[in-house]
């Protein structure tokens, strides 16, 4: 594309397409229920409508930013650390959960319960955990107000737990899961490297952005148990 046409585009616009996030995974792998967030196919890869992900994207960024800003607890899944673990870093500086999707530990919010008390009785006998998923999934000591998971395309159990708890969910997600099921959705081509970088320059602009009362325009509310919101 050139220059010229570039500058009708806005920042996100061209980070989208410099990042080639419009690319997705092969035509083989394509659910055919995702056939309306898509224009097409190019080299057999589905090619990503960037106007709906550019829309989706600034969704779920204020949706984040309105939880952190609440200082409710958000728990980040299957997000790719690189350059000296950006993603690790971030999450954890701003006072938010971070688990690898190799660290998850299957049916764990169903066993939150034992998984905690477990975790007291060691600390009380002064022992290790032997277990380096435990270990990980231990330093969740809340059951958090909101889960996003990055480029959900495999790990479909885990996406099932987490609606079978009602806790709201934010996907960035690829062409070969069924994204109906899900109310906030990122489809794109999140498996690119620069993709991966432009979602973590993102994240990291809305979660160390100071609190300004007139940035939040709308409040959350959360009922009894934390487990559903509103715009």
């Amino acid at each position: 594309m050139k220059t010229k046409k570039i500058k009708k585009y806005n920042l996100i616009n061209y980070s989208l397409l410099k990042s080639r996030n419009y690319l997705g995974l092969h035509k083989l792998s394509f659910y055919y229920l995702n056939s309306s967030y898509i224009i097409g196919f190019r080299n057999n890869l589905s090619v990503f409508n960037l106007k709906q992900t550019k829309n989706f994207i600034k969704k779920s960024l204020l949706l984040i930013y309105k939880f952190h800003y609440y200082n409710k607890k958000i728990l980040f899944i299957g997000f790719p650390n690189f350059l000296n673990k950006n993603f690790y870093t971030l999450f954890n500086t701003t006072n938010h959960y971070y688990i690898s999707y190799d660290m998850w530990i299957h049916n764990f919010f169903v066993n939150y319960k034992k998984i905690m008390f477990l975790k007291k009785k060691l600390l009380l006998l002064k022992k290790n955990l032997s277990s380096k998923e435990l270990k990980f999934m231990i330093n969740i000591n809340k059951i958090p107000d909101l889960i996003v998971v990055y480029n959900q395309t495999k790990e479909t159990k885990i996406i099932e737990e987490i609606l079978a708890t009602k806790i709201p969910l934010i996907s960035f997600m690829n062409s070969s899961t069924n994204s109906n099921l899900l109310e906030y959705k990122n489809l794109g081509g999140f498996h690119h490297f620069k993709a991966k970088i432009f979602i973590y320059l993102l994240l990291k602009s809305i979660l160390t952005l100071s609190k300004k009362k007139s940035i939040v325009k709308k409040k959350i509310f959360f009922n009894a148990n934390n487990q559903k919101h509103y715009l």
